[in-house]
């Protein structure tokens, strides 16, 4: 379960899946999948309000549980309205277990 928002009013609600998968205790991956709804506020028209966000995450993760990484996805609405522009971030982030 997650939330985004932007500067400009939008942002995004999903709840989705990630398989996280530990290589010698410290390296992550882990490829995700959700669904969400998307208010576009003042930002960027994505074409629909359900929109999907599939993506990869790689990162270290220390003793105590936390992560630090970089997290690549898309967002799109798999062509449920005309309009699909869709949407790539790519993110350094550290999370708190």
């Amino acid at each position: 379960i997650g939330l985004m928002a932007t500067a400009q009013g939008g942002g995004y609600l999903y709840g989705g899946l990630n398989f996280n998968f530990l290589y010698g205790g410290h390296v992550v991956f882990a490829p995700g999948f959700a669904a969400g709804y998307y208010w576009q506020g003042k930002g960027k028209n994505l074409g629909y309000p359900l929109e999907f966000r599939s993506g990869i995450e790689a990162g270290w993760q220390f003793d105590d549980l936390s992560r630090l990484g970089v997290h690549f996805y898309h967002l799109s609405n798999a062509s449920l309205s005309k309009t699909n522009p869709g949407e790539e971030s790519f993110v350094l982030y550290y999370d708190i277990d």
